[in-house]
């Protein structure tokens, strides 16, 4: 009986900021990161930060963001989750159960009109970004991720994400005061370079994914699978996006915990994720394609573990 009435919890919507707010920290971010190479230029400890800023990042959106709470394609601790959830929370992209929320309502509508990324229905700035600055998507609707609302400390990260993302930009200044980055690093210069650049641009290759990655007109992609949807396959776009550009892969099997599924679709996501098992960070990680994807995308035991029978 308890099972079944945890199953029939309604959580309701999250408030977490309004939407001017929102509006007002995009702005500011994207401003300060283009401000960035005027006010401090180039110099290879401030390419190498932003370097490693952007990929902390990055992981914390296709590995944690996407991977683990929109699709749950690994498990881990209770203790883990919550770290994981910390340090995706400095991706500038909301909270996890907001993103989640939103990525989950995208698969269930895709490229309908309750679809808020598709730009078949809405057009490409629409899908990059207009989104974002709607009204509508502002709130967390939990009731769309109630396997994870149950968990006050993931809902504690998911209203109080600003100040955690504002908290490792204060840290990352923290280090450079402290020469931790080299005599020629100040902290304001590891503040642009370490926070600011990197964030926006993982916002931006974030958006693509939206964007380009259902829009079939563009070059330089290709789709393994004919799904119904707009999904494409961008190999330039999954570089940056450790992964996430292999999204017709995506679109025709989610559950996966690797998006690259042939062994040239490099999946830098995959490989951390697959480090984290060895050591026992994560375990049951989803590598396993079921027969009827790997023959319907042409693919064999050459392309490792997930295209190989058990």
């Amino acid at each position: 009986m308890s099972t079944i009435a945890s199953a029939r919890t309604q959580y309701g919507k999250q408030v977490t900021e309004s939407i001017n707010q929102t509006r007002v920290r995009y702005t500011i971010l994207f401003c300060m990161a283009f401000a960035t190479p005027f006010l401090y230029p180039p110099s290879w400890p401030l390419v190498v930060l932003a370097g490693v800023s952007y990929a902390v990042r990055m992981f914390g959106v296709e590995g944690i963001y996407h991977r683990y709470f929109s699709h749950r394609a690994f498990k881990c601790s209770r203790p883990v989750q919550f770290v994981l959830a910390v340090i995706a929370s400095q991706c500038g992209q909301h909270g996890p159960l907001w993103w989640a929320s939103v990525h989950r309502t995208h698969h269930q509508n895709v490229e309908l009109p309750n679809d808020p990324i598709s730009p078949r229905q809405h057009g490409l700035l629409q899908s990059h970004v207009g989104w974002v600055w709607c009204e509508r998507y502002k709130d967390t609707d939990l009731d769309v991720v109630p396997d994870f609302a149950r968990y006050p400390e993931i809902l504690w990260v998911n209203k109080h994400y600003t100040l955690l993302m504002l908290s490792g930009a204060f840290f990352i200044w923290l280090l450079a005061e402290a020469g931790v980055f080299g005599p020629a690093v100040s902290g304001g210069a590891a503040l642009m370079w370490g926070f600011f650049l990197p964030t926006a641009l993982g916002v931006q290759t974030v958006s693509m994914v939206n964007s380009i990655g259902h829009f079939r007109k563009l070059p330089g992609g290709y789709r393994r699978f004919d799904t119904e949807d707009d999904s494409m396959n961008r190999p330039l776009l999954a570089l940056l996006t450790f992964g996430g550009g292999w999204h017709n892969n995506h679109h025709r099997y989610g559950a996966s915990a690797r998006a690259g599924f042939a062994w040239y679709e490099i999946d830098i996501t995959w490989y951390i994720l697959k480090l984290m098992a060895a050591i026992g960070l994560i375990h049951d990680l989803r590598d396993r394609l079921p027969d009827d994807v790997r023959e319907e995308g042409g693919l064999g035991a050459r392309d490792g573990r997930i295209g190989a029978p058990d």
